[in-house]
């Protein structure tokens, strides 16, 4: 493939995740950063799937990155991760594989039918995965820091309760 033509799909890219962030009412301040994660993310997926990679593992990666991409902008802006995370992962979403799936079942080509639905159905478990990988891991990471910080208090309140019954 060309670098012109590489470089259109990466406007049309832009071009729609900049819609859906205007659709969705994101804050202007986010805007950008939303749609930017989107475009990556689709960068990520396609350059896998140009790899052979496979349709899964190709979803399963670039919807990763946008959970962690999701949840590092959230922590710096104070914003709830789905602000970002829904505009990094719209690019993944496989509206084509959707339609055509449906298309075909109308018109009963089930064979047709049947090759879609597997397609779709592998880049929709990328996605979730990749969500659900990403979120078990943040969720864990923030119940672990905070037990963590419990189990200190607790230590600095013994040491000072034993601290006051030596004096």
């Amino acid at each position: 493939m060309e670098w012109s033509e590489f470089l259109f799909k990466i406007a049309i890219t832009f071009i729609a995740a900049l819609g859906f962030a205007l659709f969705y009412n994101v804050r202007k301040c986010h805007v950008l950063y939303a749609t930017i994660g989107g475009v990556i993310a689709w960068i990520i997926y396609y350059i896998l799937h140009s790899m052979n990679a496979g349709l899964l593992p190709s979803c399963l990666i670039a919807s990763m990155f946008a959970a962690i991409y999701a949840e590092v902008l959230a922590h710096i802006y104070k914003t709830p991760t789905a602000v970002f995370f829904l505009i990094s992962v719209i690019p993944l979403v496989p509206g084509r594989g959707l339609y055509y799936t449906m298309f075909y079942a109308v018109s009963t080509n089930w064979e047709q039918c049947g090759a879609f639905a597997l397609s779709t159905f592998e880049s929709a478990a990328g996605i979730a995965l990749g969500i659900c990988a990403i979120g078990a891991v943040v969720q864990t990471w923030i119940a672990f820091k905070k037990h963590a910080e419990k189990l200190a208090h607790k230590q600095a309140q013994k040491l000072k309760h034993h601290k006051a019954k030596k004096e």
